[in-house]
């Protein structure tokens, strides 16, 4: 193999985590999970994305990266707005492409390049209104200021919506992104606690990950 090659190794030496995931996506070295729509609907975590978001529930999603949780809520009778956000373009374009084809249109799943307060892509702004549920699986490590992350999430919610959360349990630095970790549910739970009132958190029964669902508190 060239030293000029693609790889893991060289991700990890990219300091700006939208920069070391765009070089990721864009050379082919992310996991082919991510692509895998049917893999993603069997889940458990899948599971818990249709125990608590319902098809009249305004949802966005963010760090959707490919949308699979939007397509499948979609595929699942979801009819009101599924909105993604994610910081790598060339996921995000994915996300357009899959839902264009497999739907023939656009709406009601909408891919954005951006981050919060308001959406962007390019030169367009794309203020979000406010969701009756938000998605953060696999986000809130990658955090590096977590208070104003969640913070974000909050205002971007209902007065009655929820947030659900997703994070590994305990460090897992050889992710390259990772820069925020959670030992325990009792951890998790307490850092949620200053932001949301904590409805429940767990660990899943298939992985090593926590699950956390909350209710906005102003």
């Amino acid at each position: 193999m060239s030293d000029d090659a693609p790889s893991m190794a060289k991700a990890a030496l990219i300091r700006d985590v939208a920069a070391r995931h765009a070089y990721v996506f864009d050379n082919g070295l992310c996991s082919p999970d991510f692509f895998d729509l049917e893999k993603r609907m069997a889940s458990e975590e899948f599971a818990l994305l249709r125990k608590h978001v319902q098809p009249d529930h305004r949802t966005l999603e963010v760090g959707c990266f490919t949308g699979l949780n939007l397509l499948g809520l979609y595929k699942c009778g979801h009819e009101e707005a599924l909105i993604g956000i994610d910081f790598v373009p060339g996921a995000v374009e994915w996300l357009r492409r899959h839902a264009v084809r497999s739907d023939g249109g656009f709406h009601p799943i909408a891919g954005i390049d951006g981050e919060f307060p308001d959406a962007r892509v390019g030169d367009i702004h794309f203020p979000i209104a406010p969701c009756d549920r938000a998605i953060c699986f696999d986000v809130l490590e990658h955090q590096l200021n977590v208070g104003k992350f969640l913070c974000d999430v909050r205002d971007h919610l209902t007065p009655d919506g929820r947030a659900l959360f997703l994070v590994p349990e305990g460090a897992n630095f050889n992710d390259c992104g990772h820069v925020a970790w959670f030992p325990n549910a009792e951890c998790l739970r307490n850092v949620l606690d200053y932001y949301f009132d904590v409805i429940e958190v767990r660990r899943l029964e298939t992985s090593a990950k926590l699950f956390a669902i909350c209710q906005r508190r102003d």
